[in-house]
């Protein structure tokens, strides 16, 4: 293997020289040019690890997630993942499979290596390990003043989708969601919803599943299918996640019902499995760039000096695909 020795020969420069050129120290333009080359030729890769040693420094930044098996956080990995490229920051993906464990793990070993920073999508009790001289950035969970916070407009968002859906003639409205823990956002698009049906006096059911992840789509089906069996209860249904939007529209594909003839249907992310997948679904689109973003934004600007840091509530955005109506067709 290639080593720094090697490099030095090539060029007929000393191990110093190599190695500042390497940490990016300023040497002569000639000499420079010369490691250059001769790092070409010989196909030499620099130690990371050793550099960052050196320099008690880091480029990697961690980024914990607790699952990439939705479009919603495959999307935002994609665009963390750009936006630290610009910025010379390389991504080390964490997956917690939403396991309290597991996310100590991560945050322990990103201290341990002195990473730049820490991104994160928590809903587990881990705010008194987050107490280091690290920089970390949270995504849709606020924890505290002390750490910069970055989410959608999840009431607001949410109460846009039962008056899109009543602007559209729906007038019997069906909520749909899992209990999460420390999941807020999720509680969030709850209350904006009940705000909308309540304050403008509209006939709404919430439906709050406390089971399991895995057997979620068997258990709505199961309640869709007794509910819509010999009626049309709801005209209207909201779900909290395109992911249970679609469980919904797969549901209706065997009932006596239509989609949005018959009940329309909005759910809530708009994001997209892969970069020109066409959505069906009509859903509150979050604005996932601009959520990456300002993540890493926060992260490279962080000044701990500050005794509160930043708080981002971005705006959402109803957009129509096939499962609502035209507003000229209510």
């Amino acid at each position: 293997m290639v080593n720094m020795n090697d490099v030095a020969k090539k060029a007929n420069v000393s191990r110093g020289t190599v190695s500042n050129y390497v940490n990016h120290v300023k040497i002569k333009p000639e000499l420079a040019a010369r490691v250059e080359k001769a790092i070409e030729e010989l196909n030499y890769i620099p130690n990371q690890a050793a550099r960052s040693l050196k320099k008690q420094e880091s480029d990697i930044i961690v980024f914990i997630l607790p699952t990439i098996w939705t479009p919603f956080f495959s999307e935002l990995a994609y665009y963390i993942q750009l936006e630290l490229q610009i910025q010379n920051f390389k991504m080390l993906l964490c997956n917690s499979q939403n396991d309290y464990n597991l996310e100590l793990d991560y945050i322990k070993m990103a201290q341990e290596q002195k990473v730049k920073g820490i991104l994160t999508i928590s809903y587990s009790d881990i705010e008194p390990y987050l107490i280091s001289n690290i920089p970390i950035v949270s995504i849709e969970r606020y924890f505290n003043s002390a750490i910069p916070f970055i989410t959608s407009d999840n009431f607001g968002g949410a109460r846009q989708a039962a008056e899109e859906l009543h602007k559209r003639g729906s007038k019997r409205l069906l909520l749909i969601l899992r209990e999460l823990p420390n999941n807020l956002g999720i509680f969030e698009r709850m209350n904006g919803f009940i705000d909308y049906c309540t304050h403008n006096e509209l006939e709404y059911e919430v439906y709050l599943d406390k089971g399991n992840s895995i057997d979620f789509p068997k258990r709505l089906d199961l309640f869709l299918t007794e509910k819509f069996s010999e009626n049309c209860p709801f005209d209207g249904i909201f779900t909290v996640t395109d992911r249970y939007a679609e469980f919904v529209f797969n549901t209706f594909a065997h009932l006596p019902w239509s989609i949005p003839e018959d009940v329309q249907l909005v759910g809530f992310d708009g994001a997209r499995s892969f970069s020109n997948q066409s959505l069906t679904i009509s859903t509150m689109c979050q604005d996932v760039r601009e959520i990456a973003h300002l993540s890493v934004k926060e992260l490279v600007e962080f000044d701990d000096s500050l005794a509160i840091q930043k708080k981002h509530i971005l705006p959402v955005k109803f957009t129509e695909f096939k499962t609502t109506r035209k507003l000229d067709e209510k």
